[in-house]
């Protein structure tokens, strides 16, 4: 009996499949965060192509950064997770883009500014076509046979579609010309055998075809500085066009724009423009969607000035700029193993309670479940003991401006070293910031890695609003009992009120308590925090301190002002005195 072999299934080109859906995983349902995620992967390419490639951002949410690479949001937008394919298809767009700013493409329009003045108006706009076009062959053979050059190659076959669709191939036309140049730069372009003036074609596409192999050599090559390569291929285009001028002069031109004004200054090339997709308006995001966005994308950014706008107001004009920077030193502090035990001691008095049961006890409440082991061994008791779940998450934020200098920032450094101390193990957690102003942006510095504490030079000026909001935004969001410990020794003078951070703390279930080191002005701060600060005149007064905040902030939940509570709550003596006897009875004894 024969056996029938299965046909073997055909397996696409690898070109076909979408090229995205090897390494694209963080989706979303959600508009702005799926359009979040997929900006973040594009600055990701266009980062690995070079540090000069330039950021990249949708229509309508620019931060001012010059050179960006702009995106038309309507591209992604409609469906969502966005389809692999059109993921492949802005990768193309944007590695395009990133190689024109990486090989300087605007410095061959600069040198060649001379030579346009020169021209009349009709040479001017044929000898840029050239241009343009040369340009884009020499990028695109830069990341040839790369993984990238397949994205590459997604769009730039869109892009020959689409010029096709608007050339008369019954006339010449100088855009037909530069049309088949590009073509037959690459070996698996399509032909346009249907032109009927073949001939007519023939002498000037054998110019160009040499100007492909000199831009081909170079890209391969890439040898030399990157002014140098300029230069070189603005004497390529000028050589090129002294051979073509005569003959393609008098031809007619279908899309007559220019893609370099004389005088120096770019009209802007839009990122798709670079691979002739650029005729489609580029619509600008809702306002309330870049902002959404740009929210998502603080998270993971260096600048968070999105998330302060978020919880202020948009419309507050005393934000200031907001960024992460971990610009630290190995910090040397003394630690105080007493200080350090009553830390401990204060942290397990207010810290949850989980009970633990103890069964086959000699004595101790009766356990009906072991009353068979009484004749035999006597131990048919238990106890039920409730001990501390010392789950504490802690983040230290340090007041790091100019006034700090000397006593006050070594007073706060061993402050944070007994804190860290005294947290380190058990399931606790310690996340310490320290903020300071640089140039009217408030500087946050993270100062724990590991098991290490680091810390920063004091300067500039104070803007701990804005601070307390950014410590208390990434604060672990988790069961665990939050806490923030703000350490400062003045008002805040920059940026938004205190109040906001304040109110922020509460909306999020953060016990703020602030500490005020060597504090002058004192009627002010108070003003400022009401009962949430506590003064420190030296060293040894950190227990109490923090003690007397940790009873306020649990007795009355945190509020500035206890006589403004809702109406009918009013905690009994009787618990005020079981939540510290505790505390101060271990505090003594130590």
């Amino acid at each position: 009996m024969g056996s029938t072999a299965c046909p073997r299934e055909e397996v696409p080109p690898l070109t076909e499949f979408p090229l995205s859906e090897f390494w694209r995983k963080n989706t979303s349902y959600s508009e702005p965060l799926e359009l979040a995620n997929l900006l973040r992967a594009l600055r990701k390419v266009a980062g690995h192509l070079g540090p000069n490639a330039g950021t990249v951002e949708y229509a309508g949410m620019s931060q001012g950064v010059s050179g960006a690479i702009v995106l038309d949001p309507t591209l992604a937008m409609g469906a969502y997770p966005v389809p692999s394919g059109t993921v492949d298809r802005l990768v193309g767009l944007v590695t395009h883009e990133a190689l024109h700013r990486i090989e300087w493409s605007d410095h061959v329009w600069k040198v060649l500014e001379p030579s346009f003045q020169r021209m009349d108006g009709r040479s001017l706009v044929r000898f840029q076509k050239i241009v343009h076009t040369g340009e884009d062959i020499y990028v695109d053979r830069v990341v040839a046979g790369s993984m990238l050059g397949l994205y590459t190659n997604l769009v730039r076959r869109e892009a020959w579609a689409e010029a096709r669709s608007r050339l008369d191939r019954r006339r010449v036309s100088v855009d037909g010309l530069v049309l088949l140049w590009w073509e037959a730069a690459w070996a698996d372009a399509p032909t346009m055998s249907a032109e009927p003036p073949e001939s007519e074609y023939r002498e000037p596409a054998s110019v160009m075809a040499e100007l492909t192999v000199r831009l081909v050599e170079m890209a391969q090559g890439r040898s030399g500085r990157v002014t140098d390569r300029c230069q070189l291929r603005a004497d390529l285009f000028e050589a090129a066009w002294s051979r073509l001028a005569d003959r393609i002069t008098c031809w007619p031109v279908i899309d007559p724009r220019l893609h370099w004004f004389v005088s120096g200054a770019s009209p802007g090339r839009k990122a798709a423009e670079g691979v002739r997709q650029g005729d489609r308006g580029s619509g600008a995001l809702p306002l309330r969607l870049t902002r959404e966005i740009n929210l998502r994308l603080a998270e993971h950014s260096p600048d968070i000035t999105p998330i302060i706008q978020a919880v202020v107001g948009y419309e507050t004009e005393e934000v200031v700029p907001t960024s992460r920077w971990d610009f630290h030193i190995l910090a040397r502090p003394v630690i105080d193993r007493r200080l350090v035990a009553r830390l401990e001691a204060l942290l397990a008095s207010y810290g949850a309670r989980r009970a633990v049961t103890s069964r086959g006890l000699l004595s101790g409440i009766l356990d009906r479940r072991r009353l068979y082991r009484s004749p035999f061994s006597g131990r048919c008791f238990f106890r039920k003991d409730r001990i501390p779940s010392l789950d504490w998450s802690v983040t230290l934020l340090m007041d790091a401006s100019g006034s700090m200098r000397g006593n006050k920032w070594r007073l706060a450094e061993n402050a944070a070293a007994s804190l860290h101390k005294a947290l380190i193990g058990y399931r606790n957690t310690l996340r310490a910031f320290a903020y300071f102003e640089v140039d009217g942006v408030c500087m946050i510095s993270q100062l724990v890695q590991g098991k290490r504490l680091l810390s920063v030079p004091p300067t500039g000026r104070t803007a701990s609003g804005q601070a307390i909001i950014a410590a208390a935004h990434f604060t672990p969001r988790d069961r665990r009992q939050r806490l923030l410990i703000h350490v400062t020794d003045g008002e805040s003078n920059l940026g938004c009120d205190v109040s906001y951070g304040i109110e922020y703390c509460r909306r999020q279930g953060i016990h703020l308590v602030t500490l005020g080191c060597g504090t002058k002005s004192r009627d002010l701060m108070l003003r400022q925090y009401g009962r949430s600060i506590q003064f420190l005149d030296h060293f040894g007064q950190l227990p109490q301190a923090l003690e007397r905040l940790l009873r306020w902030a649990f007795l009355y939940g945190g509020d500035r002002h206890p006589g403004r509570r809702q109406a009918g709550y009013r905690p009994s003596a009787s618990r005020e005195r079981s939540a510290a006897s505790w505390a101060y009875s271990h505090l003594d004894s130590c």
